[in-house]
């Protein structure tokens, strides 16, 4: 009896402990990846980055890890490479053999402020292959590498990196990204938000920040509304397509404040503001167009061209044709930055008024006859030509 209740205890105590028979412990096998990188490839700290340039080549050596921390040279199987941000160019899948991958090339694309190698073991998934088309699955063991830094976004790579199809999406589309290290000067305070501008830069140097209400600057607790010239040293947001208009929503930024006469102040220089570009001849040009997106423009000798006054675009967002002396169109809203502009008189006058028009130019791929908007600043932005 005594040998029977020492089994049993003994059996019960190898229960509690997690021995079954001769089942192997748990946790054995791949734990993780350890990704390096190969060669002499300098990622850069945040205070010397990587320089500029359209793409980087790298290499990187990986490593199978067990739960023991150790390299398990047994293992073998199928790894997917990723980037944590940008997009790899180069091959995304190879084989572990013995556990090891070395000198993996990596070619990053579209990479800014922080990225990382990221590794993925991925096996079949047999529900969904075929013998033609193999799908495969992440089985939620993975490694990154440590991190690399490369340039700060600028307005100009946000906006110059587009899909160059119909809207001209951002390639960083849907990316929170900081932008900084260009002088950047604001040209409108307008549509619950503000327009911001590269200084010197004329293609591709304009974005909107999209604050969802006036964007204020808080000034050691005194409050008030962020003025035109207004220099910003750096802001933060999330690249958004609002159709096919890039926008930075619900952005922080972070103004430039100078010491005068004993006080902190905001530091607003209206001559770093662009003056605005010349667009009457390219109305039809929609990838020159494209490069002047949010910035100050100006049309020349423009009339209001015959609309539908009880169209949804103009009774809900004021929006309206002008049409230049060869037929090209843009879009037009006044409504709510220069409401003393009577579109529909100009429509019907005869003959008609030709203006100057400035503004900040838009874009909304649903509007006709153009997708193209033009948004005055204030009514000072409407002159009559003739």
């Amino acid at each position: 009896m005594r040998n029977i209740i020492c089994i049993i205890l003994l059996l019960m105590m190898s229960s509690c402990l997690g021995v079954k028979g001769n089942a192997e412990p748990e946790n054995t096998g791949l734990a993780a990846f350890k990704v390096e990188f190969a060669g002499d490839f300098d990622p850069g700290t945040p205070e010397k980055r990587l320089e500029p340039a359209s793409g980087y080549d790298l290499a990187v050596n990986i490593y199978a890890i067990g739960y023991d921390k150790e390299v398990l040279k047994d293992y073998s199987g199928t790894v997917e490479i990723a980037l944590q941000y940008g997009r790899i160019n180069s091959v995304v899948r190879t084989d572990a053999v013995n556990g090891v991958v070395e000198n993996f090339p990596v070619e990053m694309k579209y990479a800014l402020g922080k990225e990382r190698v990221v590794v993925h073991e991925i096996v079949l998934d047999e529900k969904l292959s075929t013998t033609s088309s193999p799908v495969y699955k992440r089985t939620g063991k993975m490694g990154v590498s440590p991190e690399i830094y490369p340039p700060l976004a600028t307005i100009h790579e946000i906006q110059g990196n587009n899909s160059g199809t119909k809207g001209y999406d951002s390639k960083y589309n849907n990316r929170n990204l900081n932008i900084k290290g260009a002088e950047m000067v604001v040209t409108a305070v307008i549509e619950g938000g503000f327009y911001l501008s590269e200084v010197g830069v004329e293609d591709y140097g304009s974005i909107y920040l999209y604050t969802y209400s006036t964007p204020y600057v808080d000034d050691a607790g005194n409050g008030y509304s962020l003025p035109v010239g207004a220099v910003i040293e750096e802001a933060n947001g999330s690249v958004f397509e609002f159709f096919g208009f890039t926008e930075m929503s619900f952005p922080t930024f972070k103004p430039k404040f100078i010491e005068k006469d004993g006080k902190r102040k905001l530091f607003v220089d209206k001559s770093l503001v662009p003056k605005p570009f010349d667009i009457t001849g390219i109305l039809s040009a929609e990838a020159e167009l494209e490069k002047k997106e949010a910035a100050v423009v100006t049309v020349k000798n423009v009339t209001v061209d015959w609309f539908n006054e009880h169209d949804s675009s103009f009774i809900e967002y004021g929006q309206f044709p002008l049409v230049t002396e060869s037929g090209a169109f843009i879009m037009a809203q006044t409504l709510y930055t220069a409401p003393g502009f009577d579109p529909l008189k100009e429509r019907d006058a005869e003959p008609k008024r030709k203006f100057n028009v400035t503004g900040v130019l838009k874009q909304h791929t649903s509007a006709r006859p153009s997708t193209r908007i033009l948004v005055p600043r204030d009514s000072s932005d409407i002159e009559i030509s003739e």
